[in-house]
């Protein structure tokens, strides 16, 4: 499901299909979507593995190519030692460091990516894709609740009690699913560093 899909498919959620009296503006709908979207990654980030090339005696890496990055999760450098060696790292200022100097060989990077979901296609595997229309929905009707409490007529109090109680229902859904994913995601903890 691409970005114009999911939109279309949040919009049949909030019942605001009439392209001639949206309720929602696109970027509206477009934004809450990307909300999602990072809590989400933030959740079930995409796994990846990079080699990229240290600068001889330079503790500097530079990670400027891994694009969507939320965390590094390590750094093994030199490559193919056993046990691996892995290296303490810090990140300051925008500036990724290594414990040890580079040599210009490759040092192989595990993080932690974001995922993508933009009109040519996406990331979200299908099984979660109902996931984003929950809570985009969610943080949509919440917002047209928090624009109209001021507004209303006493008519219109009841759609914002209405859109506040469905979209805390919705949000409370997505908050349970989210919390699944993660524990679903856990990753075993270990010991990375031994003591000599």
């Amino acid at each position: 499901m691409n970005l114009t899909e999911m939109r279309a498919r949040v919009r049949e959620d909030l019942q605001d299909t009439d392209s001639q009296n949206y309720r929602w503006t696109d970027d509206e709908v477009d934004g809450a979507i990307e909300r999602v979207v990072m809590e989400y990654s933030l959740h079930a980030p995409i796994e990846q593995q990079d080699d990229i090339a240290t600068t001889d005696g330079d503790t500097e890496l530079d990670i400027s190519s891994l694009t969507g990055l939320l965390k590094i999760e390590s750094v093994e450098f030199p490559i193919g030692q056993a046990p691996k060696y892995l290296q303490r790292t810090e990140y300051w200022a925008g500036h990724f460091y290594m414990e040890d100097e580079g040599d210009g060989e490759d040092a192989r990077v595990r993080w932690l990516k974001k995922h993508t979901l933009d009109a040519e296609f996406t990331t979200i595997p299908a099984e979660h894709e109902e996931i984003i229309v929950l809570g985009a929905t969610g943080y949509l009707a919440m917002s047209a609740a928090a624009y109209t409490v001021d507004r209303a007529s006493i008519a219109g109090r009841h759609a914002t009690i209405n859109y506040k109680a469905w979209g805390k229902e919705r949000l409370s859904r997505y908050d349970k699913k989210l919390k699944q994913i993660a524990q679903g995601n856990r990753v075993i903890q270990r010991q990375l560093y031994t003591e000599d």
